[in-house]
Protein backbone atom coordinates (compact mmCIF):
# COMPACT_ATOMS: atom_id res chain seq x y z
CA UNK A 1 0.00 0.00 0.00
CA UNK A 2 1.47 3.42 -0.53
CA UNK A 3 2.31 6.25 1.75
CA UNK A 4 -1.24 7.60 2.68
CA UNK A 5 -1.64 11.19 3.33
CA UNK A 6 -4.29 11.80 5.73
CA UNK A 7 -6.28 15.33 5.00
CA UNK A 8 -8.18 17.41 7.51
CA UNK A 9 -11.93 18.34 7.34
CA UNK A 10 -12.53 21.86 7.50
CA UNK A 11 -14.05 23.32 10.48
CA UNK A 12 -17.24 22.57 11.32
CA UNK A 13 -19.24 24.48 14.09
CA UNK A 14 -20.62 23.32 17.49
CA UNK A 15 -24.57 23.44 17.42
CA UNK A 16 -25.62 25.64 20.66
CA UNK A 17 -28.73 22.83 20.98
CA UNK A 18 -31.33 22.09 23.96
CA UNK A 19 -31.51 18.36 22.60
CA UNK A 20 -28.32 17.35 20.75
CA UNK A 21 -29.44 14.00 19.79
CA UNK A 22 -32.47 15.30 18.32
CA UNK A 23 -30.51 17.64 15.73
CA UNK A 24 -28.42 14.65 14.86
CA UNK A 25 -31.06 12.60 13.84
CA UNK A 26 -32.92 14.90 11.74
CA UNK A 27 -29.04 16.20 10.46
CA UNK A 28 -28.58 12.66 9.48
CA UNK A 29 -31.66 11.81 7.69
CA UNK A 30 -31.56 15.28 5.75
CA UNK A 31 -27.95 14.77 4.61
CA UNK A 32 -25.94 11.76 4.97
CA UNK A 33 -28.67 8.64 4.92
CA UNK A 34 -28.45 7.05 1.79
CA UNK A 35 -24.91 8.30 0.99
CA UNK A 36 -22.56 6.11 -0.24
CA UNK A 37 -18.39 6.98 0.01
CA UNK A 38 -15.23 4.68 -1.07
CA UNK A 39 -12.63 5.58 1.23
CA UNK A 40 -9.39 6.66 -0.33
CA UNK A 41 -7.02 4.98 2.24
CA UNK A 42 -8.31 1.15 1.63
CA UNK A 43 -11.08 1.88 -1.29
CA UNK A 44 -13.67 0.35 1.37
CA UNK A 45 -17.40 1.32 0.00
CA UNK A 46 -19.44 2.38 2.65
CA UNK A 47 -23.10 2.79 2.76
CA UNK A 48 -24.77 5.59 5.54
CA UNK A 49 -28.20 3.68 6.40
CA UNK A 50 -30.76 4.17 8.57
CA UNK A 51 -28.99 2.35 11.28
CA UNK A 52 -25.61 4.75 11.62
CA UNK A 53 -28.14 7.15 12.82
CA UNK A 54 -29.64 5.09 15.59
CA UNK A 55 -25.84 4.68 16.71
CA UNK A 56 -24.48 7.97 16.18
CA UNK A 57 -27.54 9.61 18.55
CA UNK A 58 -28.02 7.04 21.25
CA UNK A 59 -24.52 6.35 21.28
CA UNK A 60 -23.08 6.13 24.97
CA UNK A 61 -22.19 9.90 25.51
CA UNK A 62 -23.98 12.83 23.16
CA UNK A 63 -21.59 15.65 23.31
CA UNK A 64 -21.64 19.07 21.10
CA UNK A 65 -18.22 18.03 19.42
CA UNK A 66 -19.25 14.34 18.85
CA UNK A 67 -23.09 16.11 17.77
CA UNK A 68 -20.89 18.49 14.88
CA UNK A 69 -19.36 15.61 12.92
CA UNK A 70 -23.37 15.00 11.48
CA UNK A 71 -22.31 17.80 9.53
CA UNK A 72 -18.84 16.29 8.03
CA UNK A 73 -19.44 12.21 8.70
CA UNK A 74 -19.13 11.20 4.46
CA UNK A 75 -16.30 13.42 3.75
CA UNK A 76 -14.94 12.12 7.06
CA UNK A 77 -14.62 8.94 6.39
CA UNK A 78 -13.70 9.36 2.54
CA UNK A 79 -10.20 10.69 4.06
CA UNK A 80 -10.07 8.88 7.34
CA UNK A 81 -6.88 6.60 7.45
CA UNK A 82 -7.68 3.05 8.77
CA UNK A 83 -6.32 1.61 11.40
CA UNK A 84 -7.18 -2.05 12.17
CA UNK A 85 -9.68 -4.77 11.77
CA UNK A 86 -11.77 -5.97 14.79
CA UNK A 87 -13.32 -8.97 14.88
CA UNK A 88 -16.79 -9.96 15.16
CA UNK A 89 -18.21 -10.08 18.94
CA UNK A 90 -19.83 -13.38 20.40
CA UNK A 91 -23.29 -11.16 20.56
CA UNK A 92 -23.25 -10.03 17.36
CA UNK A 93 -25.58 -11.01 14.33
CA UNK A 94 -24.38 -13.85 12.57
CA UNK A 95 -24.13 -11.52 9.04
CA UNK A 96 -21.72 -9.27 11.52
CA UNK A 97 -17.85 -10.29 9.81
CA UNK A 98 -15.81 -7.66 11.61
CA UNK A 99 -15.18 -3.91 12.23
CA UNK A 100 -13.44 -1.57 10.25
CA UNK A 101 -11.91 0.81 12.35
CA UNK A 102 -10.58 4.53 11.02
CA UNK A 103 -8.88 7.65 12.63
CA UNK A 104 -9.22 10.75 11.36
CA UNK A 105 -8.69 14.50 12.19
CA UNK A 106 -11.10 17.19 11.84
CA UNK A 107 -11.39 20.78 13.02
CA UNK A 108 -13.97 21.86 15.42
CA UNK A 109 -14.82 25.45 16.01
CA UNK A 110 -10.76 25.88 14.42
CA UNK A 111 -9.34 23.50 17.20
CA UNK A 112 -7.98 20.15 15.67
CA UNK A 113 -9.63 17.05 16.76
CA UNK A 114 -8.84 13.44 16.70
CA UNK A 115 -11.14 11.54 15.77
CA UNK A 116 -12.06 7.03 15.98
CA UNK A 117 -14.81 5.66 13.58
CA UNK A 118 -15.98 1.93 13.50
CA UNK A 119 -17.42 0.81 10.28
CA UNK A 120 -19.18 -2.63 10.60
CA UNK A 121 -18.73 -5.25 8.17
CA UNK A 122 -20.92 -8.26 7.13
CA UNK A 123 -20.28 -11.70 5.96
CA UNK A 124 -21.13 -10.29 2.29
CA UNK A 125 -18.04 -7.87 2.39
CA UNK A 126 -20.13 -4.53 2.48
CA UNK A 127 -19.46 -2.17 4.81
CA UNK A 128 -22.12 0.40 6.84
CA UNK A 129 -21.56 3.30 9.23
CA UNK A 130 -23.52 1.56 11.36
CA UNK A 131 -21.25 1.82 14.82
CA UNK A 132 -19.84 4.40 16.67
CA UNK A 133 -17.56 7.91 16.35
CA UNK A 134 -15.45 9.12 19.36
CA UNK A 135 -13.22 12.40 19.98
CA UNK A 136 -10.42 10.82 21.12
CA UNK A 137 -9.54 12.55 24.57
Amino acid sequence: MSKYKQHIIPSVRIIERKNLRDYVRTEYTKHVQGKTVVNRHIGLTIYFGSDGKAELSHGRAMYAKKAALVQCLPQLLEVAEYNNFGKRKDKDEKMVFGYANFKAKVKIDNKLEHVRITVLVKANGKAYYAHEVNIIK
